[in-house]
């Protein structure tokens, strides 16, 4: 149970930042694709660098993202099976997919270092804004990162909370659904 709270303690913030960082990426975006629209149509001109910065925040948002879904239990999943399960085999099936969801993410994250390092060794540049590729490249091992932290947690959670299982398959992506079906109101 303390393992649990100090967690808890120690993802809300990450939590808190995580959401931040995909909303300011994405309201960014969304200035600098509205300011391109302008000012090509209305201007006559198209900053160069708007397209790139542009997609290098997609690209963090995305990898955000993940983590942010890792955490709210909304990533891909099939759970129709899950459903009629009894509580110790959802459980264990929970924590399988949770260690699945680790070493996978562990695999990317070897990978993406491998990719920001070879990147860094040839001192590869953006074409338009100059700034060293990994930079945005970053982004895959931090996002990650974040979601094997909330994987973990996950785990965890299975262990020393109850009925924790089936909160984790009612928390899909189609809770609003299911809510009657498991309960009412989630914590």
């Amino acid at each position: 149970m303390w393992l649990s709270k100090m967690m808890d303690r120690i993802l809300v913030p990450i939590g808190w930042i995580e959401n931040t960082i995909a909303v300011v990426t994405m309201t960014v975006v969304s200035i600098i694709v509205f300011g391109n629209v302008v000012s090509r149509y209305g201007f006559n001109y198209t900053p160069i660098w708007s397209e790139e910065l542009s997609r290098f925040l997609v690209v963090w948002s995305i990898f955000i993202g993940v983590s942010i879904g890792v955490r709210k239990n909304q990533h891909i999943g099939v759970d129709a099976l899950l459903r009629f399960l009894p509580h110790k085999l959802k459980t264990a099936s929970e924590v399988l997919l949770n260690l699945i969801g680790v070493v996978v993410i562990g695999i990317l994250i070897f990978n993406s270092i491998e990719f920001i390092q070879h990147t860094m060794e040839f001192e590869q540049l953006s074409p338009a804004m100059r700034v060293p590729m990994y930079i945005p490249y970053i982004a895959m091992p931090v996002g990650l990162s974040l979601s094997i932290f909330h994987f973990i947690h996950n785990i965890v959670k299975l262990f020393t909370v109850a009925d924790q299982a089936e909160l984790a398959i009612c928390e899909s992506e189609h809770a609003e659904e299911l809510k009657s079906a498991c309960g009412g109101e989630q914590p």
